[in-house]
């Protein structure tokens, strides 16, 4: 079965975590940006980055993404540039393009020029958050298929103070932590040195099977 192609416009946290999920499934994905050292932060876990100006047509058309299977686009700077690189993206003819936005507006203006798919991320994320403090649930999950998901979930106590090098969280649990959300900040991109505290969220992305082992070892 050929594997599935994406491109990713832009390495804020959004396109990040789309990128890296992405990859995890096993798509070949291709990254975007004109920061340099955000694409080096994400060089090692995607099969392609590209340093260049996605609002230049000539550059977006020496990408070569006519026949990737999707598009996604998660520059956030301005309508402006999510509008531009959206219309470039139709004439190439990428069958499927979603798109960032703020507000309906955007959303509606991005749509009428060829989004086929426009999401709101805080908007999503707070519906979400605020269910999950209603129903009092610790673990906020993604269905990523029949099998794996991504999953929010607290630190273990016996896991606080441990660095994720001294943890060989993958080897020893079979999952893997795509980020960490700290109390100031979200780290996309934890290196090996970093310690965990108690107050910080996991994000673990994983086959369901170990997921519920992680969850039977916190109860």
């Amino acid at each position: 079965m050929k594997r599935k192609e994406f491109v990713v416009f832009g390495v804020g946290d959004f396109g990040m975590y789309v990128a890296k999920t992405l990859a995890n499934s096993g798509a070949t994905v291709m990254v975007v940006d004109k920061d340099e050292e955000r694409l080096e932060q994400i060089a090692s876990e995607v099969t392609h980055t590209i340093c260049a100006d996605a609002t230049n047509p000539e550059a977006v058309k020496q990408l070569g993404i006519g026949n990737y299977d999707g598009a996604i686009i998660g520059i956030g700077r301005s309508l402006e540039t999510s509008a531009l690189i959206t219309m470039q993206l139709k004439e190439l003819n990428v069958p499927f393009i979603m798109a960032k936005a703020s507000t309906d507006m955007e959303g509606r203006i991005l749509s009428r020029i060829g989004a086929d798919k426009v999401i709101f991320p805080d908007r999503a994320m707070g519906i979400r958050v605020g269910n999950d403090i209603m129903n009092g649930n610790y673990f906020e999950a993604i269905e990523l298929s029949d099998e794996y998901s991504i999953v929010d979930m607290a630190v273990p106590s016996n896991w606080a103070g441990k660095t994720l090098e001294q943890l060989n969280i993958r080897s020893r649990y079979g999952i893997s932590i795509i980020g960490i959300r700290g109390l100031e900040e979200t780290n996309v991109n934890p290196s090996a040195s970093y310690a965990l505290h108690p107050q910080d969220v996991l994000i673990v992305l994983g086959h369901n099977t170990e997921i519920q082992k992680l969850r039977e070892m916190k109860e």
